[in-house]
């Protein structure tokens, strides 16, 4: 099992003593491809950023110092602490041990833009790019950039993925799963006045609460995810099936 969640938009530059640094890898999937977008990426002005981004001057101005600063050989953050979103402050990794660490790294995927995919323990430098902005790179959008190097290297790790991820970042999968790929979605709902809705705030906390709870209960099977709960979301058997499982929480 793999569990596959996005990116945040902001980063951060925490660091805690849970993690030897010597095992913080710099190792990443995807380096070539990386370099060939940074490329693209410093030599757009912040004026350029600002626009294509649809940003504020200070975020633009942020991002512009990010791509023009940005050197592989420089040190970083490990992945999964690194980016700053509801989804990572519910997922808590700060408080992870030694041994939660090791088991992320084996069982989850952060799903990006910039550097396709990420391990938990990869050694992360600030940057800022989503996979839905028009940036072309080798005359492409990042979509067809990326085509399938996602998809092909996720499942030569693993058969059975599960998504928690946004759909920006889940197509770039989605869209190459055939019949013998198993992607499980998980689905968070609020019943509210009889109706099922989505509430994105709710929805990422609740998805970064069951990536806490796959790592710190060493899950590898998804049908104990059935038995996940967090803010009254429960498991709905009758809504659910063998390819998506949805949690419900009465409003």
């Amino acid at each position: 099992l793999i569990a596959i969640i996005s990116p945040a938009k902001n980063m951060r530059n925490l660091k805690i003593d849970n993690i030897n640094p010597q095992i913080i890898g710099k190792e990443r999937y995807f380096t070539k491809e990386t370099e060939e977008i940074i490329r693209v990426l410093k030599d757009l002005t912040p004026w350029d950023i600002q626009s294509l981004m649809k940003v504020n001057e200070k975020i633009a101005l942020q991002s512009y110092a990010y791509f023009q600063d940005f050197n592989f050989n420089d040190k970083g953050v490990c992945g999964l602490l690194a980016y700053d979103g509801l989804v990572f402050k519910n997922i808590k990794a700060e408080d992870f041990t030694k041994e939660d660490f090791d088991y992320a790294n084996k069982h989850i995927r952060i799903l990006d833009a910039f550097y396709g995919m990420v391990n938990p323990l990869d050694d992360i430098l600030p940057y800022r790019l989503e996979m839905q902005y028009p940036i072309k790179i080798q005359g492409n959008n990042l979509y067809k950039f990326w085509d399938d190097k996602i998809y092909n290297k996720l499942y030569s790790e693993d058969n059975v993925i599960v998504n928690l991820a946004s759909e920006e970042y889940a197509k770039t999968v989605r869209r190459f799963l055939n019949e013998e790929d198993i992607f499980i979605d998980i689905d968070f709902k609020v019943n509210k006045d009889g109706k099922l809705k989505t509430l994105a705030t709710l929805a990422k906390m609740a998805r970064g609460q069951m990536v806490k709870y796959i790592i710190e209960n060493k899950i590898d099977n998804p049908e104990d995810l059935k038995d996940f709960t967090f803010n009254s979301f429960k498991y709905c058997s009758n809504l659910s099936t063998s390819k998506k499982f949805v949690f419900i929480k009465e409003d």
